[in-house]
């Protein structure tokens, strides 16, 4: 019996071992290929927020142009910060294995749902999908996200097949409620899985397991919203501030826009083989996989129903919004390339065995434009990298940190730098602000791009800062990306 007993957790131990390596491989590859730089605005602010919270300060979740505050990512930010200036590292890296992670999942869903091949089709299509991979460079919350998302299908998926075949009554429940409870203090997507998924299960449920599940599905939107009060007194301040913010990005929030650039997201998540694809293994499920298909097919119309309704409550339209169902979509460009597989010789396995040749063949064709668009990704970061280590190496000069000392109050010429800027200044909430769109007035201290070859791609001449210099302003420090002028009281100081 003890034996038996020990064995059980070293088996649970090795069937992780395959999805750790995957995890491990994917993010050492694309570390070594890319080589990733500092993670994006979202993230930057969530390491701020985190260090906000380490010194006993409110997050600044109201800051000029703030992004909506991600709970998990906050939280997950606070360890990070023991790595010092290698913490957005240590953000990216933990982003990329979740990615790898992503990438096994969608193996492991492929196989559960259709078969081992039409899995590791799909896996290899997630994992080179540009957008995603550029997501997990850039260490976006969408990520880890989409890999609780996807392993909640995967671990009903494996609860339905059990059921069907007799080896137990009970759906997936508990876990992949909790999977989605998770994921729900990422991206608010998963309230209505949770909920949806809650109402499912109803009628196999006693009155305690339904009060469970409720309570279960319940938890991340609650969670997310004392958070918001305890912070900013207000409890839906992240639905307020991300419809406030597209406004202020003027970004897409139309009704009217849903139809148009729902496609035409899935298209930039997909590119064009997928998108080719797809519409074959969709045509293969409706014929020879219908019942496997129906529960990731049910997940992907839950979220572009929520991404859909957005709008409604002035919520943009933003593509990364659209990825988790995109790697879902992935496993039906897997069965249009291996669903053949499924079926006996004859007739109908060769002609569905043509048609997964043309989807492949389709892919091959593409190669060309799949390279550039992965050195486009390449291109990006080691441009964004040179701007951002320009900006660190600036607000590091040991002039910048005394008249920042004296004059604790940074004005950006526009949001893009700003929790950069704080972060690596050190400064608590409100020394960092910006006069874009009339946010905040100008401080004491200025922080302005160079035109020149680092930032023309970032600030092209449509979008460079108009802003004039105050008179009297000095230059503290210039380098070829960023300005920093200080008014004349802060670069003197006063007599002891």
């Amino acid at each position: 019996m003890a034996a038996a007993s020990t064995a059980r957790p070293a088996r649970g131990v090795l069937s992780l071992a395959p999805a750790a390596v995957t995890a491990a491989v994917v993010a050492v590859v694309l570390d070594l290929v890319y080589g990733p730089w500092f993670g994006n605005y979202d993230a930057r602010y969530a390491l701020l927020w985190a260090r906000d919270l380490a010194h006993g300060h409110a997050p600044e979740y109201t800051a000029d142009f703030a992004p909506t505050p991600h709970p998990l990512q906050t939280a997950l930010a606070l360890p990070a910060l023991l790595f010092g200036d290698a913490a957005d590292d240590v953000l990216v890296l933990a982003t990329l294995l979740a990615f790898g992670a992503l990438v096994y999942l969608a193996f492991r869903l492929g196989s559960e749902l259709f078969s081992p091949w039409a899995g590791a089709v799909a896996a290899l299509a997630v994992l080179t999908r540009p957008a995603l991979e550029r997501d997990a460079l850039l260490a976006y919350q969408d990520v880890p996200f989409a890999a609780l998302v996807v392993g909640a299908v995967l671990v009903e998926a494996r609860a339905q097949r059990r059921s069907a075949a007799g080896l137990s009554a009970a759906a997936g429940g508990t876990p992949v409620l909790v999977l989605l409870a998770v994921a729900g203090l990422l991206r608010p997507e998963a309230w209505a899985l949770a909920g949806l998924y809650a109402l499912w299960s109803w009628r196999d449920g006693t009155p305690r397991r339904r009060a469970a599940a409720f309570a279960l599905a319940a938890a991340a939107p609650v969670i997310w919203a004392v958070s918001d009060w305890l912070v900013t007194g207000d409890p839906l301040h992240s639905l307020h501030g991300t419809a406030d913010l597209a406004i202020a990005n003027e970004r897409r929030r139309s009704v009217s826009d849903v139809p148009f650039w729902t496609l035409q997201y899935f298209g930039y998540a997909l590119r064009e083989p997928l998108v080719a694809g797809i519409p074959i293994g969709l045509a293969f499920a409706f014929f020879h996989a219908r019942r496997p298909a129906i529960l990731p097919l049910a997940v992907v119309a839950a979220m572009v129903a929520v991404f859909a309704i957005g709008p409604v409550f002035g919520l943009p339209l933003i593509r990364r919004y659209i990825a988790t169902p995109a790697v879902l979509m992935c496993l039906f460009y897997g069965l249009a390339v291996a669903g053949w597989a499924l079926l006996s010789p004859g007739r109908a396995r060769k002609g569905w065995m043509a048609a997964g040749a043309v989807a492949v063949l389709f892919s091959i064709a593409y190669l060309p434009w799949h390279y550039r668009e992965l050195a486009t990704v390449e291109r990006r970061l080691d441009r964004d990298g040179v701007l951002y280590a320009d900006l660190q190496q600036a607000v590091r000069q040991p002039a910048v940190a005394a008249a920042f000392e004296l004059c604790p109050d940074l004005t950006a010429g526009d949001h893009r730098p700003m929790p950069f800027a704080r972060f690596w200044l050190g400064g608590p909430p409100g020394t960092v602000s910006t006069v874009e769109g009339g946010a905040s007035p100008m401080g004491d201290m200025l922080l302005m791009p160079v035109r020149g070859p680092s930032t023309r791609r970032i600030y092209p001449p449509s979008e460079f800062p108009r802003v004039r210099t105050p008179a009297g302003f000095r230059t503290v420090y210039e380098n070829r990306s960023w300005r920093i002028s200080a008014a004349p009281e802060c670069l003197t100081r006063p007599p002891s």
